[in-house]
């Protein structure tokens, strides 16, 4: 009998160190996503310099202040990054009151082509910018196509999107952006 009641006891205390563990291990989880949320919501647009398709230096210090800011990294031979182009020249009225950055690697003629393939070029808040690949990589850490990097009005990094998602799910983003 004794050693039932021993049996008992030790089961229970197991168990109940076990879901103590078990809580203390999920808060410790959810606390650290929370840090990683922060962090991530704070990342600033980074000090980059890009050239115009007229070789002009175009850096962080052309933006303007309190806009919100889409960096769009393409490469005008993607036929994802064909539906970009589509996409900006389509619903003008979402994004106007943001700054939209097309950037690509690839040469000035195939940027300057899928801009007017794109009726992109009398829209008045989209820059198309050059730059090096690696360049690109470096201050942005992707390297994909198409990839949207979405900042708010503080110009901080709100969302990175580098899947063929749903057009309203952009849309929300960049809505969200405009917001402060």
């Amino acid at each position: 009998m004794r050693k039932v009641i021993i049996s008992i006891i030790f089961i229970g205390l197991s168990t109940i160190l076990f879901i103590v563990i078990n809580k203390a291990v999920t808060t410790i989880d959810i606390v650290n996503e929370k840090k990683t949320i922060t962090k991530s919501s704070n990342n600033k647009i980074p000090l980059f310099e890009f050239f115009t398709l007229d070789s002009v230096a175009y850096s962080k210090y052309n933006l303007k202040k309190n806009k919100s800011v889409i960096i769009v990294y393409f490469d005008p031979d993607c036929s994802l990054c064909q539906k970009s182009g589509e996409f900006f020249s389509t619903f003008k009225k979402f994004h106007e009151d943001s700054q939209i950055l097309f950037v690509s690697h690839n040469t000035k003629e195939k940027i300057k082509a899928y801009k007017n393939q794109n009726n992109l070029s009398n829209i008045s808040n989209i820059k198309f910018l050059q730059c090096n690949e690696d360049n690109f990589y470096n201050l942005f850490k992707e390297s994909s196509t198409p990839t949207y990097f979405i900042y708010n009005t503080k110009q901080e990094l709100i969302k990175v999107i580098n899947d063929d998602v749903p057009v309203k799910t952009i849309l929300r983003y960049i809505k969200a952006a405009q917001i402060d």
